[in-house]
């Protein structure tokens, strides 16, 4: 598996984080492009990329602004706008490095609704979307707090009120929750109110519009996923536009199902839909990385 990084500057001059997997051999049967979650980063999606390039997938992945290795205010953005524009720009350089490829969105988190947005604006370029522990219903938020944050956000969006992330609600794999507690580049701050504003208006719209979905969509859900609930896979199967939608939850699981003990499992769902979604056999492959190089 060949590994390449790289970076790319944002529409305001932000310096992004890229990185991507490529199979020793052969051309890419199509390509995946990977949008991270909340205080994350892509490098956490390393085995996510081998499980795929072993099937012969070429993936691609960004840390968004204010994440990982990606320049920016830690964790903090005005709007969805800005995680959307930077992966447009990454999804051209993609594009213009192959020839007609079959071009696959995969998010999780709060990356499955920047995967959503974009979607809903040029789904009609991608050949299929993917979302896990979508983040449509968050834990722990009650309606009246709505109002509040984004009334609060609006004065002072860098204060953090809202607690940090609890880990222990990513994984039941007590060897993840070790790693991503002591990954250097996961954003262990509690979340800022500006953050929190700019995910609950994207989460809102992102439901509302699900019915003008047409592309192929998978969305998987951790049953016990304490951190984006389980509700939000079956306002999808209620709400998807697109005939072609299929929405799994695995029972037990927590918010990572792909950071699960059952990983394997959800990786081979993963693969198999894929499999059936690849209407070319081969993706061409210019010589160049995209981003540049480091």
């Amino acid at each position: 598996m060949q590994h390449e990084t790289g970076t790319f500057a944002g529409p305001d001059g932000v310096e992004i984080f890229t990185q991507c997997w490529l199979p020793d051999e052969g051309v890419p049967r199509a390509a995946v492009l990977i949008a991270h979650g909340y205080a994350e980063h892509s490098g956490r999606y390393a085995h996510v990329a081998a499980h795929l390039v072993e099937r012969g997938y070429a993936v691609y992945a960004l840390d968004h602004r204010g994440h990982g290795r990606s320049g920016g205010a830690r964790a903090q953005v005005h709007d969805f706008d800005e995680y959307v524009s930077d992966l447009r720009t990454y999804f051209e350089q993609i594009r213009a490095r192959h020839l007609n490829p079959p071009l696959f969105l995969y998010g999780h988190s709060m990356g499955s609704l920047i995967a959503l947005l974009f979607a809903l604006r040029w789904q009609d370029e991608l050949a299929g979307l993917i979302t896990t522990g979508t983040a449509l219903r968050l834990g722990g938020v009650r309606a009246w707090l709505v109002p509040a944050v984004k009334l609060l956000s609006q004065w002072q969006p860098g204060w953090s009120p809202i607690p940090v992330l609890e880990a222990a609600g990513i994984s039941r794999d007590p060897a993840v929750i070790e790693r991503y507690v002591h990954d250097p580049l996961v954003y262990r701050g509690p979340m800022r109110l500006g953050l929190a504003a700019a995910l609950l208006r994207a989460s809102r719209t992102c439901a509302e519009r699900l019915g003008e979905l047409r592309l192929p969509y998978l969305a998987l859900h951790g049953g016990a996923d304490p951190l984006t609930l389980p509700e939000g896979a079956a306002l999808i199967r209620a709400r998807s536009g697109s005939a072609d939608t299929t929405v799994h939850v695995f029972e037990g699981l927590y918010h990572e199902v792909h950071n699960e003990p059952e990983r394997e499992q959800v990786l081979t769902c993963v693969v198999e839909w894929l499999d059936a979604h690849v209407e070319q056999p081969q993706l061409a492959l210019r010589p160049q990385h995209v981003g540049g190089s480091k």
